[in-house]
């Protein structure tokens, strides 16, 4: 009898032999394992998850020992913005862009107000959790560093959010917000000592400074720019009041703000600004921006004005 060679598997062959090793009767076996094998798998995976679950909830625990709900563990000097706080400023035109722009068009300035009105929601609330403060604007004492004090938006003027309010835009006059990012611990200190030693100051802020105050001061960044500028009114016209410092996560604090109100920008032209916040203790760096803030703006109201070609 003829040899037929090796017998060639067939699919059956190997779905029957897939099927064997998941679960086999003759040697009582599932995916080559017997009862003994898995029992002694399981009580090993048991044993390493509880002593993991453990260890992770220890972990924990000793986390939440080590960190205050209400004070960062490193402040001051120690923390990432090194005590130095920088500013910020409303409306912000997006993400990837700094130049506030806008025309005669409502729509063209509707979504900065929008902006406005949305960061001004709090301070027009009944602002639960502060207290009201003298209105001298000084240092409060320590012991009283626990309540906030309520800001009164009635300082803000004619820049002041309230029901229909433009905030000058549709003017041609817009008000920027400007106000000091928040650090843990951090207060203001004055030039000097004596109240109304201008001698201290810097010159930049002579005439604008008053005592007891953060001084905000919005410039060109170039010549140019200085020119085109026109008048700036700020709102308040000392700047930042000291009582407002220092932030301590106390509930219902709210960022005290200066409202620059630009009261004759020269129209279609690009103005690029800088503002700049004063006390001893704010240091500026130029290329970093640290105590500063830029943004660009562009009035493009009015007729234009095109010379023709080829006359």
């Amino acid at each position: 009898m003829a040899d037929k060679g090796p017998h060639k598997e067939t699919i059956g062959d190997k779905a029957r032999a897939c099927g064997k090793f998941f679960c086999n009767t003759e040697e009582g076996t599932v995916l080559g394992r017997g009862a003994k094998s898995w029992a002694g798998i399981g009580f090993f995976y048991v044993i390493y998850y509880i002593c993991l679950s453990g260890f992770f909830a220890a972990a924990l625990s000793i986390f939440y020992q080590l960190v205050d709900d209400k004070e960062p563990r490193l402040t001051g000097a120690d923390s990432l913005l090194k005590a130095n706080p920088a500013l910020g400023y409303r409306p912000m035109p997006g993400l990837k862009t700094t130049l506030v722009r806008f025309t005669d068009d409502p729509k063209s300035y509707q979504t900065y107000i929008d902006h406005l009105d949305t960061f001004f929601k709090p301070y027009t609330g009944s602002q639960d959790g502060a207290i009201d403060c003298p209105g001298d604007n000084s240092p409060r004492n320590p012991s009283a560093h626990d309540k906030a004090c309520k800001f009164d938006i009635n300082d803000l003027g004619e820049c002041k959010p309230s029901a229909g309010t433009k905030y000058g835009y549709d003017a041609g006059k817009p008000c920027i917000l400007i106000k000091l990012n928040r650090v843990y611990g951090w207060q203001p200190e004055a030039y000097s000592d004596k109240l109304n030693d201008t001698a201290a100051l810097p010159a930049a802020i002579k005439g604008l400074y008053k005592d007891y105050m953060v001084t905000v001061k919005c410039s060109g960044q170039n010549p140019a720019d200085v020119d085109n500028l026109g008048d700036v009114k700020y709102l308040p016209s000392g700047g930042l009041a000291y009582k407002y410092f220092p932030y301590q996560n106390q509930e219902g604090y709210l960022s005290p703000i200066v409202m620059v109100k630009f009261k004759n920008p020269k129209v279609q032209t690009l103005l690029m600004i800088e503002c700049r916040a004063y006390a001893r203790n704010i240091k500026y760096d130029k290329l970093e921006l640290d105590g500063a803030v830029h943004f660009e703006m562009m009035v493009d109201i009015g007729p234009r004005n095109v010379t023709a070609v080829g006359k």
